[in-house]
């Protein structure tokens, strides 16, 4: 999948023309109107809301977990959207350590499939709960509902076995990803997996990095700072 390339062009372009990126409205690149860009912009901030009354940041039996500012993510994400590297019509994208879902949630607006897989399955039992109760707040706020394409798995993200179950269950093998995501942990391993395995053109976004960014050999970084967060950098697999 090349459609993202033409992104890359353009984003550089308006970063050397203009000193910082111009940020197109992403409404053209989801194709909705301007109120319901509007109804989608207020979805994006109540969801990032929600989820920040569950944030954490402990050592637990499976090791360190913190969790994703969804607001910061948002305007990434919008960004990303608005200069073609996500395409709601093409876009698979997989949450190497989806946690409760949450990034998932978000990334459900923007792609065609939103995969997940958590190794502890205490904390994927809290996706359920939490996005009905997500779902019963957006509904009384008359604001955008989650779209059914979100499949969680509990795995081990650097396993075959988990990507056989998730094969064999929603029809999706790891090599159809176009969109690979993680919250800094394991964020070497998962590079080089991708590196050796995911299809060419495919594209990694590490978040949780501002000043010292990771190379990976076989991946190149595209945006070291996406959206000016500082808390994102997006890489590629393939020629640029």
């Amino acid at each position: 999948m090349e459609y993202w390339k033409n992104g890359i062009l353009e984003y550089w372009q308006n970063a050397q023309e203009n000193d910082v990126p111009t940020i197109p409205s992403f409404q053209h690149s989801l194709k909705i109107e301007p109120m319901e860009n509007h109804r989608l912009r207020q979805t994006l901030d109540r969801i990032a809301s929600f989820y920040n009354g569950y944030k954490v940041g402990y050592v637990g039996h499976e090791g360190y977990r913190k969790s994703t500012d969804l607001v910061k993510l948002g305007r990434c994400i919008e960004e990303l959207a608005a200069h073609g590297f996500i395409n709601p019509q093409n876009t698979i994208f997989l949450d190497l350590g989806c946690a409760d879902g949450r990034v998932n949630v978000l990334m459900s607006y923007f792609v065609k499939h939103s995969v997940g897989i958590e190794i502890d399955p205490e904390i994927l039992a809290e996706f359920n709960p939490r996005k009905e109760e997500l779902t019963h707040e957006l509904q009384s706020e008359n604001l955008i509902q989650p779209s059914d394409n979100i499949d969680l798995f509990q795995g081990n993200s650097l396993e075959a076995a988990t990507y056989e179950k998730i094969e064999s269950t929603i029809n999706l093998r790891f090599e159809d990803i176009d969109l690979f995501y993680t919250y800094i942990t394991l964020h070497d391993l998962f590079g080089a997996k991708i590196a050796e395995e995911a299809k060419a053109n495919s594209l990694y976004l590490v978040y949780g990095f501002s000043q010292i960014l990771p190379r990976y050999e076989g991946l190149e970084l595209i945006i070291p700072d996406v959206a000016s967060q500082g808390i994102l950098a997006l890489y590629g697999k393939g020629q640029f």
